[in-house]
């Protein structure tokens, strides 16, 4: 009897991509969501989505699958799918990772949005204290202070835990704009218009002037306040009559992104607050962009559309006016997406007509 023939490299390696192969994948599950968080940074989350399932099939209950899963799925607009992912990530691991907690909270209403607001909090405070766990801080503490003000603006306490909120947000973290901010909201609700205005010049020296130079020219330092934060920072400064500075804004807002309908509508209704007949041409200019816009990008605020068409009936229609200080920000790229709706928004742009012709087109 021969010697048995023992089994070559080559394979060798075939016998294991064969047992990989039927084990389902090869990868470990953190090495699937690496690869899953490097395509969500690519925006191609529909890949990124097998990279999530896949690591879901080989471990449920995986809290990292399931948090990353729920903020895909939240990109993708499925929020109810995302509610689950991210409720299960709770449950399964309750007492780390505080991201879900502040992730789920802008998900649910009322007293379910806070509670998980504050379990983030109890979470965070366990990390050791560095600027960014102090910046997450003061952020968690300025929404909670925004939900008092908002949906739990009825609760009996509701005031004094929106103060309290406020002021926890400027102590944990006083070089976090949106703490002021938010203190220059609750003081306008208050009627104190004074005080501010002082909390709002506050807000906007920490990040303003070095953003207004970066994008100028690529010098001082981009914010990383969100899109929404500085549209909330315009409204503030619109009740302030800070026309100007809430101009300054809104024009970095629609360089950076064009096809947010608020953002044209608030530099219309910015122009309207100016009152004075000479600016009613970029009331109409930037009105009318917002309704275009609507049509290729639907926004859900029906009483936002319907100012729109309650100011542009006032200020009346003339031929389109020549618009200072509007430089090319107002030219929407029209994708392949997006070219059916070409003859909605010209219908909408036509300025000849009248009465009914002059409303938005329902998305």
């Amino acid at each position: 009897m021969g010697k048995p023939k023992t089994h070559s490299s080559k394979a060798k390696r075939l016998a294991k991509k064969k047992a990989a192969a039927s084990s389902g994948s090869s990868y470990t599950v953190d090495e699937l969501l690496d690869k899953a968080a490097e395509l969500m940074e690519e925006y191609k989350y529909d890949l990124a989505q097998k990279f999530c399932q896949r690591s879901l099939e080989q471990e449920a209950d995986h809290p990292r699958a399931l948090e990353m899963t729920g903020n895909l799925l939240l990109e993708l607009g499925e929020v109810e799918k995302a509610q689950h992912c991210l409720g299960r990530a709770i449950v399964v691991c309750p007492e780390v990772g505080h991201s879900k907690y502040m992730t789920a909270a802008q998900l649910f209403p009322g007293t379910q949005s806070r509670d998980l607001y504050l379990k983030g909090i109890e979470v965070l405070h366990t990390l050791l204290s560095t600027a960014e766990t102090k910046s997450e801080l003061s952020t968690a503490h300025v929404a909670l202070a925004e939900l008092f003000m908002t949906d739990l603006c009825d609760e009996e306490e509701a005031a004094a835990e929106a103060k309290r909120h406020i002021n926890l947000a400027t102590e944990v973290d006083p070089s976090n704009p949106e703490g002021w901010q938010a203190l220059a909201s609750y003081l306008l609700v208050l009627g104190e218009s004074e005080e501010a205005g002082v909390a709002m010049d506050k807000s906007l020296e920490l990040w303003l002037p070095k953003h207004t130079a970066w994008v100028a020219s690529g010098e001082g330092e981009q914010t990383n306040l969100s899109y929404d934060s500085r549209l909330a920072s315009v409204k503030i400064l619109l009740d302030l009559e800070r026309f100007d500075t809430a101009a300054e804004i809104l024009d970095s807002l629609l360089e950076e992104d064009n096809e947010v309908v608020a953002a044209w509508y608030l530099h219309g209704w910015l122009n309207y607050l100016r009152n004075d007949p000479d600016f009613h041409g970029n009331v109409r200019h930037y009105l009318k962009r917002a309704q275009q816009v609507h049509v290729m990008s639907p926004t859900d605020d029906e009483a936002m559309m319907e100012h729109i068409k309650e100011l542009l009936a006032e200020v009346g229609e003339e031929e389109e006016e020549e618009v200072e200080g509007v430089e090319g920000n107002d030219q929407l790229e029209y994708t392949e997406e997006n070219m059916e709706r070409a003859q909605e928004i010209a219908q909408i742009l036509d300025t000849d007509g009248a009465g009914e012709e002059d409303e938005p087109m329902e998305a």
